[in-house]
C-alpha cells in the first residue's frame, strides 16, 4: 500500500479508500527543471464499473502545508516519515486535466488543467526503478488518451457539436 492509499484509508476520505489507485511521488519542478516542492500524484477510478480512471489526487507531506519546513528533500526517493503523513490538497476529475510527457530523459510529466494552469512533475523513485515506474505512467497516459470506449468518462473534453449527428 502506497503513502497516498494509506492517507485515504484514514477515514476522512471514506468514499475513496477502496478505489483502485496508481500513485507515485514527484517533485514539482519549473519548466527549466528547478525544484519547487514535493507532491504525490494518484490516478484513481472512483467506481469499479468504470473502464478507465476518472480522478487525479494530489497530496503533499503535511509539514509542507503547515509551513514547518521547506519541501526540498535531501533524499528525493524517501517517503514521508512516519510523523509526516500526506495531506490531500487536490481532487481533480480527469476530464479537466491533460497529462503529457514533458521530458522522458528526466522522467518529467506536464500537467495542464482546464483553467490553463500548467505544472511540471519529475518522478521520484529509486534509480533502479525509475525507468520501470515512468514506463507505467507512459502506458497509463497512453490508455487515457487513446482508449476508444463508450465509458461515461472521457479523458479529453470533446466539442459537443462534433458528437451530435448532423441535421440535413
Amino acid at each position: 500500500m502506497g503513502d497516498l492509499q494509506r492517507c485515504l484509508a484514514t477515514g476522512e476520505y471514506g468514499l475513496l479508500k477502496d478505489c483502485p489507485l496508481f500513485e507515485s511521488n514527484f517533485m514539482q519542478v519549473t519548466k527549466t527543471g528547478d525544484i519547487a516542492n514535493r507532491v504525490t500524484v494518484g490516478i484513481a477510478a472512483t467506481s469499479p464499473s468504470l473502464e478507465l480512471p476518472d480522478l487525479m489526487l494530489l497530496a503533499r507531506p503535511g509539514s509542507c502545508l503547515t509551513g514547518q519546513y521547506q519541501c526540498e528533500c535531501p533524499n528525493p526517493e524517501a517517503s514521508p516519515g512516519p510523523d509526516d503523513e500526506l495531506q490531500l490538497f487536490g481532487l481533480l476529475p480527469l476530464k479537466f486535466v491533460r497529462i503529457y510527457i514533458h521530458d522522458e530523459t528526466r522522467y518529467q510529466l506536464k500537467i495542464r488543467l482546464a483553467n490553463g494552469r500548467t505544472f511540471y512533475l519529475q518522478l521520484l523513485a529509486h534509480p533502479l526503478k525509475q525507468e520501470h515506474v515512468f514506463g507505467q505512467w507512459v502506458r497509463l497516459l497512453y490508455r487515457l488518451r487513446f482508449h476508444q470506449s463508450d465509458a461515461p468518462v472521457a479523458y479529453e473534453q470533446v466539442n459537443q457539436q462534433s458528437r451530435r449527428p448532423s441535421r440535413q
